[in-house]
């Protein structure tokens, strides 16, 4: 009887585990993220901007960090929602934040062309407000799909193609990389807090000169990818409280002393 009972359950695990095999779509297996934070990325590859002009993406590593959003122009819904969570929340920053900063959106999508491209430039890039009257921190860029892929590799974005729906299945996210190169931050979803933006831009300015204020934030604050934002950590909190209190009690004896 026992023996039975054990066969059975069996039987049903295995049912039930080549059931949730079948179940899981080819678009969900192959279009998670593989985080690669820390990482130095190659971004010696041309594409083409807008305008049509090929450019290496090497020359954008010079003026700041980068923000890239990987996006296929022709797509009918999701790609629009993430840029325009991104756009919502970036014109939410003080310029000073946005200063030197690099956009660059860049289709996965081998069929997108510079029309689509230019199509969806101008559906998005007026959206997005100027720093300093620049408005030349955003480009949206196309290729080949060789290149693309090797570059969408790199950073770990990985987005497939649905033959049945001729569409491409992908995650939502922006990735944050350094001036250097080096892979800093990944966000994810649809809307971006500002502060997570924020907060994400100055850990990709590292490698460059940040307020005291940014690196003060930095110390107290630490991403959680189970909450995809920045959350306030006690202990350190707790230490910069301390030592804010030494210092005012010290300064309130040297006071006290100065008056004696």
């Amino acid at each position: 009887m026992l023996l039975n009972v054990i066969i059975s359950f069996f039987l049903l695990f295995i049912s039930l585990s080549s059931f949730a095999a079948e179940r899981i779509p080819d678009e969900f297996v192959n279009t998670s993220i593989i985080e690669k934070l820390g990482e130095s990325v190659s971004l010696d590859y041309e594409l083409i901007n807008s305008k049509g002009e090929t450019v290496n993406l090497l020359t954008y590593l010079d003026k700041g960090p980068v923000i890239l959003n990987f996006a296929y122009f022709t797509c009918p819904r999701l790609c629009h929602l993430i840029v325009d969570g991104m756009v919502k929340g970036l014109n939410s920053l003080p310029n000073k934040d946005l200063k030197n900063v690099q956009i660059l959106s860049i289709s996965f999508d081998h069929r997108d062309t510079l029309q689509s491209t230019q199509d969806f430039a101008k559906k998005h890039k007026s959206s997005l407000k100027s720093v300093d009257g620049n408005s030349d921190n955003w480009d949206f860029l196309f290729g080949s799909e060789d290149v693309v892929r090797k570059l969408a590799d790199s950073v770990g974005f990985r987005y497939y193609f649905n033959e049945k729906s001729n569409q491409y299945a992908h995650s939502s996210s922006l990735i944050f990389l350094s001036s250097s190169g080096l892979i800093t931050r990944y966000l994810y979803g649809i809307m971006f807090r500002p502060f997570d933006l924020s907060m994400s831009i100055s850990e990709s300015k590292k490698n460059n000169v940040i307020s005291t204020v940014e690196s003060l934030l930095l110390f107290c604050y630490n991403y959680d990818p189970n909450e995809q934002g920045y959350v306030l950590e006690a202990i350190k909190l707790m230490k910069v409280a301390g030592t804010v209190t030494i210092f005012i009690i010290i300064g309130f004896i040297y006071r006290l002393n100065k008056k004696g």
